[in-house]
């Protein structure tokens, strides 16, 4: 019996890619600066989101998440083991957040089709304990995502969406990652673009936003409207050096930025090759 090898993925970087990355590294400005920012609105304005920031993975994309979800500046936000509903296939940095940010994963189980959440053990799992769920979109499927968020709804349960394999892909024309609160998202090797590692993560609201950035780099307040979090004693502090959040460093380089975005200018045509690519793997099988 003759054995296929089928390597994660080939010739990842074209050398316009890799000029990009150069040129970043020649300016010796490589910390995340303006190819981060001009990414992000990219990626924002190509995925309809309202808004998108760039983190160093997928895996600290929704660390970021759940952190955001538990943070007390969030005007809604998740109780000490309060119940995440997570598909039972996942991966490991699906689920890990939801532990470490001190909440209680409650598995559901999958579809036999596409390995993506069950809708109707979804409702089973629902209780009055439950206040988030992880959706993860598998290789480029979803579950009913209508069905997800009318649930969510009823409910008043917060939705993440783990798009760290699906980007670009659609259910009912509208780009996976943007039906709940937040939607991440991952630029590993293997994934769609690829930048070597780098992730992103978007979300709808400003205040979530600006909560993200925050956690992202060191729970610093830089480039922030922090007055609402302030006393007026505080007012005559220079807002560039304060710490007023929790916060990991979760931060790309401009390097990754560079990459990664120019990769998505061709993000069309990757899908495209991995649609012929999997139509051949099929054959074979």
């Amino acid at each position: 019996m003759s054995k296929n090898i089928y390597p994660l993925l080939s010739n990842a970087f074209n050398k316009k890619d890799i000029d990009c990355g150069i040129n970043v590294l020649k300016s010796k400005f490589i910390t995340m600066s303006k190819h981060t920012l001009n990414f992000e609105k990219s990626f924002a304005k190509k995925m309809n989101a309202k808004f998108a920031l760039m983190t160093n993975s997928g895996s600290s994309a929704n660390l970021l998440a759940l952190s955001a979800l538990i943070n007390p500046l969030r005007h809604k936000r998740l109780r000490s083991q309060d119940e995440v509903l997570i598909p039972a296939v996942c991966w490991s940095t699906s689920l890990w957040p939801i532990i470490q940010n001190n909440l209680k994963p409650v598995f559901v189980d999958v579809n036999t089709n596409d390995f993506n959440i069950s809708i109707e053990d979804l409702k089973k799992k629902i209780t009055k304990k439950t206040k988030a769920i992880m959706c993860i979109h598998i290789l480029g499927t979803s579950t009913n995502m209508t069905e997800v968020m009318k649930l969510a709804k009823k409910n008043d349960i917060e939705v993440i969406e783990d798009t760290c394999e699906s980007l670009g892909a659609k259910f009912k024309n509208k780009y996976l990652g943007n039906f709940g609160n937040f939607g991440t998202y991952s630029f590993y090797y293997s994934h769609q673009i690829t930048s070597g590692e780098g992730g992103m993560i978007v979300c709808k609201s400003k205040d979530d936003y600006n909560l993200l950035k925050m956690l992202r780099s060191h729970g610093w307040s830089r480039g922030i409207d922090v007055n609402k979090h302030l006393k007026k004693n505080f007012i005559k502090i220079d807002k560039r050096f304060l710490f007023i959040n929790s916060g990991y460093n979760l931060r790309p380089t401009d390097i990754q930025a560079a990459i990664a975005n120019n990769q998505f200018k061709r993000l069309k045509s990757f899908m495209k090759n991995r649609n012929v690519n999997r139509n051949k793997v099929n054959i074979i099988l």
